[in-house]
């Protein structure tokens, strides 16, 4: 457990010193596009929620791009048969110690880290699945295909484990709102 605090912990801490640098540029021009789409459009409208939820994902991918980028794992491999890690790693968690810890990296992690998104793209669309799981499966081709040069693994089965955490994303997002919908209902 102490293992996954860790992942969790290195995950926002790597990416907090970009997120200082970079939300003031995205609140300026997510202010700029605002006003120039009110003043084109009558009917165009945001909210509160609507704004911070897209600021939430502009910081939850700018930490999601430290890691995948700039935190190097010093190996550089690309495996496009998809389910072999998957079924490798599954195997080598039954079998040793150091195996579970690679699934629980890998696999759950894959998974897990999409979850975020999949419950904010699912907000920001209205809860449309097709255009969240387009949105949660292009992020995971881009970082997959970006990492290529760099000295990373590019691994099909990433974007088949991120876009699975994206769906349970969706599903998540779709239960908080049926709960929220009834909770509203009640008062």
């Amino acid at each position: 457990m102490k293992f996954v605090f860790s992942c969790i912990y290195s995950f926002f801490t790597d990416g907090i010193l970009y997120v200082i640098l970079l939300l003031p540029l995205y609140i300026l021009c997510r202010y700029i596009f605002v006003r120039k789409k009110m003043k084109k459009t009558i009917n165009f409208q945001t909210s509160f929620f609507y704004e911070i939820a897209a600021a939430g994902l502009f910081i939850y991918l700018i930490m999601l791009f430290t890691q995948t980028f700039i935190v190097n794992s010093g190996k550089n491999a690309i495996e496009l048969v998809p389910f072999r890690i998957i079924i490798t790693q599954f195997y080598e968690m039954l079998t040793s110690r150091t195996g579970l810890k690679k699934f629980i990296f890998n696999i759950i992690g894959n998974i897990g880290v999409f979850i975020p998104i999949g419950i904010i793209t699912a907000y920001l669309f209205g809860g449309n699945l097709k255009k969240t799981i387009l949105s949660g499966s292009a992020i995971s081709v881009f970082i997959e295909v970006v990492q290529l040069p760099l000295q990373r693994t590019t691994d099909i089965d990433d974007v088949i484990l991120n876009t699975t955490g994206t769906v349970i994303g969706f599903f998540l997002y779709q239960l908080i709102n049926m709960a929220l919908k009834k909770r509203t209902v009640k008062k």
